[in-house]
């Protein structure tokens, strides 16, 4: 009698494939735009996509559940990203980096539990096939001319970190084929490696030839360990000889980091505040290069030190867990079939770990993705007799989409708006004229002939209109607003900063003013001084979609 088949694994699903095929090619191909951050919400949507296709099976199915020695450091990032959260002073401030380490959690979760049991070969093999899309792309950029290709990662470093992280499986797959198919892997891999080239990015060449030596330390032995370490010092070598005339800043940046931590050594600044509270620690040298009011060091560029300062050594224990372990994963010999891919899986997240230390890669959603997706694909899976309820990994999915879906509304609101004030009925010019000759005390007529002068344009008849409101009605801060808002059309920021917090003397209530002083604030450089008000803003009308967008632009 024929042994019955096993049941499958409940988190197996026949669309889940083509959802991870559609999310690799999301991540190398859906433009990257400041602000909406397309890429990010289309790798975001495949989450949740294939994170309720696995909890509605599990719920479905039941019985055993699937184990990764990766489970317990994911979860951990995650969960540390929500405790952070919870001490932050500025909920809002920490709420995106919150999101995002929730995120990597998931990505690696859902990703483990999409590919059971069949494997990730289906998965690498689109993920290939973007990245060499990609690449071709950012070639055929740097023959039209552009200096540094970026495909659609809106900047270079972001591409050649990306490439770093898929050339080792294209690597491996040019090694383990033969005939047409190693010809095929090899020239995907050449397409890769040269556009990788054309990015010029010293963090990608970093993470590249790391990934690779971490993969050799952890499964070669003798001789063929002693010829991978030669090759990774000769690439070394190479690298920096051919970056050693760019400049390097990273230094400066860095002690004054770890400055800011000595600061705050247990608990860190809080998370996701380093922009706030960096500028207080920046030497008399980093101003120097980077002028304060003109540039602003939004990152450590080291995601480990960034960490560290806020969120001490308990958040950088919870980072560093992951990459360790995924190395230790390497070196198991009970690994399953397919060693040669998962292993190359997990040299491409180790890349993009790697790259971490000199860039501030993983801040990014999308990049966080690929680093969890490649550590899902490299992670073997065993068989637990039993499993965490259904309802957990779902109430983790609704978090995720509650603290993500909450920016991307905001952007989405935040239309533009008139930037002048007032209520000025269905006067006319002429007619607002007219009524405040004959009414020349009455601030209400000022207020609305400043507001149409504005509106044509008249922008010195608008300031003569809008400080006769203001001397009329010294409590009134409409005006003052107003006059603000022209200063601050004239290029006269102190003038318009000044203006604003007269208005918000008079009426500190006041939404409109708040958020004009606080994207001057931004623009100038004083991040802290600007989340004060955003705070201010969100605390008095928490779905303000302009202070939400605003945070993003802080930290792009």
């Amino acid at each position: 009698m024929a042994k019955p088949k096993a049941p499958p694994a409940p988190e197996a699903d026949s669309l889940l494939p083509a959802v991870w095929a559609l999310g690799a090619a999301a991540f190398w191909l859906v433009p990257d735009q400041k602000l909406v951050r397309a890429k990010l919400l289309a790798v975001q949507a495949v989450v949740l996509l294939a994170g309720g296709i696995v909890v509605f099976r599990r719920a479905k199915l039941g019985g055993p559940g699937l184990r990764s020695p990766l489970d317990l450091p994911a979860a951990a990032l995650a969960a540390a990203g929500l405790f952070f959260w919870a001490l932050s002073p500025d909920l809002a401030v920490s709420q995106s980096e919150a999101a995002r380490l929730l995120f990597c959690g998931l990505a690696f979760w859902t990703a483990g539990r999409s590919f059971a049991p069949g494997g990730p070969d289906s998965f690498l093999t689109a993920w290939l096939a973007g990245a060499t899309a990609a690449a071709a792309w950012a070639i055929a950029e740097a023959a039209a001319g552009q200096p540094r290709p970026f495909a659609s990662f809106g900047n270079p470093i972001f591409l050649g970190t990306a490439l770093a992280s898929a050339l080792p499986a294209a690597f491996a797959r040019a090694y383990a084929s033969s005939g047409r198919g190693r010809a095929l892997w090899s020239s995907a891999a050449a397409v890769q490696g040269a556009a990788l080239a054309l990015t010029c990015s010293r963090a990608a060449s970093l993470g590249l030839v790391a990934g690779l030596l971490m993969w050799a330390l952890a499964r070669l032995k003798g001789k063929r360990l002693a010829q991978a370490l030669g090759a990774g010092a000769l690439l070394a070598t190479a690298a920096a000889g051919a970056f050693r005339g760019r400049e390097w800043t990273h230094g400066l940046i860095w002690r004054d980091a770890l400055a800011l931590w000595r600061a705050h050594p247990l608990l860190g600044c809080g998370l996701g505040r380093f922009h706030l509270e960096f500028p207080a620690f920046a030497s008399a040298a980093l101003k120097a290069r980077w002028p304060e009011g003109r540039v602003i060091v939004n990152f450590a560029h080291n995601e480990y030190l960034q960490t560290l300062a806020e969120t001490g050594p308990l958040g950088l224990a919870a980072l560093v867990a992951v990459p360790l372990t995924a190395w230790l994963m390497l070196r198991r010999d009970d690994v399953p079939e397919g060693r040669l891919e998962r292993g190359a899986a997990a040299a491409g997240a180790l890349a993009l770990f790697t790259a971490a230390f000199v860039s501030p890669d993983l801040r990014f959603g999308a990049s966080a993705f690929a680093a969890f997706a490649l550590l899902a694909a490299a992670s073997p899976l065993e068989t637990r007799a039993a499993a965490a309820p259904a309802v957990v990994p779902a109430i983790a999915l609704l978090a995720f989409f509650g603290l993500a879906l909450q920016p991307a509304l905001a952007v989405r609101r935040n239309a533009t708006e008139a930037p002048f004030h007032a209520d000025p009925a269905t006067l006319a010019l002429g007619e607002a004229e007219v009524r405040l000759a004959n009414a020349p005390e009455d601030a209400d007529a000022a207020e609305a002939l400043g507001f149409l002068k504005a509106k044509a344009s008249d922008f010195e008849g608008a300031g003569a209109a809008f400080r006769r409101a203001a001397e009329l009605d010294p409590r009134r801060p409409g005006p003052r607003n107003n006059l603000g808002n022209l200063a601050y059309l004239a290029g006269d920021f102190d003038g318009a900063i000044a203006w604003w917090e007269k208005s918000l003397a008079a009426s500190p209530e006041q939404i409109d003013a708040r958020l004009n002083l606080a994207k001057l604030l931004c623009e100038r450089g004083r991040l802290k001084e600007c989340s004060t008000h955003l705070d201010e803003v969100l605390r008095r009308e928490p779905s303000n979609a302009k202070a939400r967008v605003l945070y993003k632009k802080m930290v792009e």
